[in-house]
């Protein structure tokens, strides 16, 4: 099984897991604060059914954390009490599967990396949230950060991004260690353009000819030569 297969297969373990667990925290809080809400409004768990339409034993599901009892039942018990159910998302990070343009891209740079690149699929960045690097190499002090855009829209963003990870994972690192970015993109029509429409922003974020990362990554005896950009054939 190829590495960014393998890795991919683990990502959805990861998302099942951490999916649920957060599944269990809420029901388990919500639990916790409609069991509050309706003893202090003096209700019984059978009257409260009775109200909602169920028997008394699902809001003694409810009560108890039960991740079956339906948002439908919760939204009408919340009413009942006086209260607002809600479903909500919290944006944390950046999403954990990789799409197919990505997946294809990665695996082209574990393929043509010098195996003496010990390589990390979806690398977990430190600090706040759940934000992660497409792919992480270490060989001796060098820690290189690839991030892969399949299509750029807003590369102010994009800088910001590489930006914020990389003072990440040097603040968790020896002050020894060196720590680059590289943007791979595909070589489409429409990046090449806007590589030329903005070429005093591209040689000041990512100074490296890509032809140079590519020969970096195939020899790791060569020194990183620093940020650059490394045109991906394989995420087109």
């Amino acid at each position: 099984m190829s590495t960014a297969r393998a890795a991919a297969r683990g990502i959805v373990r990861k998302a099942v897991f951490q999916g649920d667990r957060e599944l269990r925290s809420s029901c388990t809080r919500f639990a916790n604060d409609f069991r509050a809400l309706r003893i202090r409004a003096g209700l019984s768990q059978a009257a409260t059914g009775r109200a909602v339409g169920v028997d008394r034993s699902v809001i003694c599901r409810l009560e108890a954390g039960d991740e079956s009892v339906s948002p439908a039942i919760r939204a009408r018990a919340a009413a009942l009490l006086g209260a607002e159910f809600r479903m909500a998302l919290y944006p944390l990070g950046a999403p954990m599967i990789l799409d197919a343009a990505q997946a294809r891209a990665i695996e082209t740079i574990l393929q043509l990396r010098d195996p003496r690149w010990k390589a990390i699929v979806e690398a977990p960045v430190p600090g706040p949230g759940r934000r992660s690097s497409d792919l992480r190499l270490d060989h001796g002090p060098d820690v290189v950060l690839i991030e892969f855009e399949s299509r750029v829209t807003r590369w102010e963003e994009i800088l910001r991004k590489c930006h914020e990870k990389r003072e990440a994972v040097v603040a968790s690192l020896d002050p020894d260690r060196q720590v680059h970015v590289v943007l791979a993109m595909s070589p489409s029509r429409r990046h090449r353009a806007l590589v030329r429409e903005h070429p005093g922003m591209i040689r000041a974020a990512f100074p490296v000819p890509a032809a140079d990362i590519d020969r970096a990554l195939r020899n790791a005896d060569r020194p990183f030569p620093g940020d650059g950009l490394l045109w991906v054939a394989g995420g087109t």
